[in-house]
């Protein structure tokens, strides 16, 4: 029985358990949820009333982490590293990409254009955080896709439809490693094949929604 993920098409955590089953080539099917209007079959199964949840071996699997892990126990090849410190180290700065996203999420809403620098700098200190651990290339564990890529991508990839109206959102100067990381993720086709094709229009359109700056740029560009 092929796994099922049931997803929302633009949730970075379903993204990111999308980005595992395509790296490791799993055949699976994917079905869509309003999570505005979310069914009544997905409230039974969910006990958070999040996505992603992953359908497999008549069982459901929520919690991002806990799918990629159990992905990676059960199909080869493996995302994490061999060496179990190594392997440690990398499930610690995965666990960062939730402070970085709490301040992604923060800055898509900030209403104020006077004090969106406030809010920009938020994401950068996390940055700050993650930049000294990027020591390898290209990807964060050298030539090796990982759990760590797959995490850090969704991210990403969302930001990096911003940076078209931010250009300061990503510092080369400050961040030149997460930069080149990040170029590196979002020309791979474990992330690029991942999200639905009409992504773009369908973030810019859940954009404009939110009385934000960003959301004000981005109309003045339509």
């Amino acid at each position: 029985m092929r796994p099922k993920l049931i997803s929302y098409k633009l949730c970075p955590y379903v993204h990111k358990a999308a980005i595992a089953l395509r790296a490791k080539d799993i055949p699976y099917d994917i079905a869509y949820i309003d999570l505005s209007t979310p069914p009544q079959w997905f409230r039974d199964i969910s006990p958070l009333g999040k996505v992603p949840l992953l359908l497999v071996e008549n069982e459901e699997l929520f919690e991002s982490t806990a799918i990629v892990e159990y992905l990676d126990d059960v199909y080869f090849p493996r995302l994490h590293p061999a060496e179990p410190l190594k392997r440690a180290r990398n499930r610690a700065w995965m666990a960062l990409v939730d402070a970085c996203l709490g301040a992604y999420y923060r800055l898509v809403g900030w209403k104020s254009e006077a004090t969106f620098p406030k809010a920009l700098e938020k994401l950068h200190a996390c940055f700050d955080q993650l930049e000294p651990a990027v020591t390898a290339t290209p990807f964060f564990n050298g030539e090796t896709f990982s759990l760590v890529d797959a995490t850090f991508a969704p991210l990403f990839f969302q930001l990096n439809i911003l940076a078209e109206m931010t250009p300061n959102l990503f510092d080369n100067a400050r961040h030149p490693r997460i930069v080149r990381w990040k170029n590196a993720l979002i020309a791979h086709e474990a992330i690029v094949t991942t999200v639905v094709p009409d992504f773009r229009e369908l973030y810019l359109d859940w954009l404009s929604n939110k009385e934000s700056v960003l959301a004000r740029r981005a109309l003045a560009e339509d």
